[in-house]
């Protein structure tokens, strides 16, 4: 594809799958084999997440009459390709977005309707969702973009909810009251309103990553998709919603939830990977829109690709923008995988003796979710946890250097936390520690002895091997850095 080919290719999930492919053939495993949606596709899936956790194009899937792709957001290294941007590069440019949004470009016709159904016609059975974990109480979607309008602002919002498949044309949607999703919700519920949605099911990654950035609701979701994309988003109008929805998507949802009729829903495996469960309003799919030769994606949510999605670049983003606006010299921040969500590393250049402090406390101020945050000097590497815990054992003091907040608010997905209040509304507290492993400003500080010699900074290791051992040596590190994200 040329140069002009590719400035006028559409955004969506095949083209990106195809620069994939291009990029890393690796990266992506095609499953000629039928697979059962229920349990066998997500086994497969979660098999090869410690081979890098790749993408996974699934050919036959049993009942779904369509591919599968699943793991699709397993690496930060798969999301900043989607983007367009090195690793590193990544949270600021999404903070770029949120701040210079590109307005949408509506089209009067688009492969998205391709295939119509509406009312009785609507069958969710017939689509390929599937159960990940072997509690979970069934059919879930979770990769769907949720869009909705917000009332106040008038603006679209996007963002992901887990939804479980109640019948043909039915779904529970459970929006936490404090995500943007639960304040509309509420707020519908409060007037005795419906709430029209459009779930969207396979779009080029940038309309999930987009989804993830939790920007305030005054700024629209699809002008920040297109600022990510670099280009317009092409949307056309809903066949049963009055919303805009992406024109190159592979199959959307359309449907109001009915704020006041709520249903029981759950267990479902979570990011934390344990299960929660909670009641949600029911939602009625008022038709399905889809390609003729539609891909479904899927996303497992106890796979490295749930947490990495949701973490990078959205929530580190926020996190930076927060804690430097107290603390300006912060220079990285992490979220491991690993760490269920609950823990974040950041990175300070250090000028005042409470900075350190400082940092821990606007971390846990922005980011309710976090439990256990980790301050280090700039020369230590966040992105590598055998720094961060050396760190932590040689430039760390319990009795000077540790913040213990009690009775803060937490997650009802942490099984450890402390639950408050009724069994339908808990309120869930829990305890938070904050580590300053960073050198004091004021006294000396011995040097490290493992810094590399003088004229070395930039050693290249393929002037001193031969081809064959530089290849296995880069194939080595590019499988390392995939699993541990």
């Amino acid at each position: 594809m040329n140069a002009d080919q590719t400035a006028h290719a559409p955004a969506d999930l095949r083209g990106f799958l195809r620069d994939l492919e291009a990029a890393d053939p690796g990266a992506l495993i095609t499953v000629e084999r039928e697979v059962d949606p229920e349990f066998e596709l997500s086994a497969v899936v979660k098999a090869l997440e410690p081979y890098g956790a790749p993408a996974v194009r699934f050919e036959r899937v049993k009942g779904g009459g369509m591919p599968v792709v699943a793991g699709l957001y397993g690496t930060r290294r798969r999301i900043a390709l989607a983007l367009g941007k090195d690793v590193g590069e990544v949270v600021g440019f999404a903070l770029d977005a949120i701040r210079h949004p590109i307005p949408a470009s509506p089209v009067a016709s688009a492969p998205v309707h391709e295939v119509v159904e509406r009312g009785e016609a609507v069958d969710l059975t017939t689509l390929p969702f599937g159960v990940h974990s072997r509690d979970d109480a069934g059919r879930y979607i979770t990769s769907g973009v949720t869009l909705a309008r917000d009332q106040e602002t008038g603006k679209l919002n996007t963002g992901m909810y887990r939804m479980m498949v109640l019948d043909r044309n039915h779904i529970s949607v459970n929006a936490a009251p404090d995500h943007d999703l639960g304040r509309i919700i509420s707020r519908a519920a409060e007037r005795g309103e419906d709430v029209p949605i459009a779930i969207v099911i396979g779009h080029h990654p940038a309309y999930a990553i987009g989804s993830q950035l939790k920007h305030g609701t005054d700024v629209d979701s699809h002008e920040v998709t297109g600022a990510l994309l670099g280009r317009p988003l092409d949307v056309v109008q809903g066949v049963s919603v009055d919303l805009q929805v992406p024109a190159y998507a592979e199959i959307v949802l359309e449907g109001v939830i009915h704020a006041r009729d709520l249903v029981q829903e759950g267990p479902f495996g979570e990011f934390t990977y344990y299960y929660g469960a909670a009641r949600a309003p029911r939602c009625t799919i008022t038709a399905v829109t889809r390609r003729a030769d539609a891909l479904f994606n899927d996303l497992h949510p106890t796979h490295a690709e749930h947490r990495c999605l949701w973490l990078f670049p959205g929530r580190e983003a926020r996190l930076l923008e927060a804690v430097r606006a107290s603390v300006p010299t912060v220079r990285d921040v992490r979220i491991p995988f690993h760490g269920g969500s609950l823990s974040a590393y950041i990175s300070i250049e250090k000028r005042h003796e409470a900075d350190g402090r400082q940092a821990l406390l606007a971390a846990f101020s922005r980011d309710h979710f976090l439990k256990h945050v980790v301050v280090v000097d700039p020369d230590v590497d966040v992105f590598d946890d055998r720094e961060v815990l050396w760190a932590l054992n040689v430039r760390f003091q319990a009795d000077r250097d540790l913040v213990r907040l009690d009775h803060a608010k937490g997650i009802k997905m942490d099984p450890s936390a402390t639950r408050l209040g009724s069994a339908d509304r808990p309120d869930v507290v829990t305890a938070k520690l904050g580590f300053d492993a960073t050198k004091p400003v004021t006294t000396a500080f011995p040097e490290r002895a493992d810094l590399v010699p003088p004229g070395f900074d930039h050693l290249d290791l393929a002037e001193y091997l031969d081809t064959a051992t530089s290849a296995r040596l880069g194939s080595f590190a590019r499988v390392a850095t995939a699993v541990s994200e």
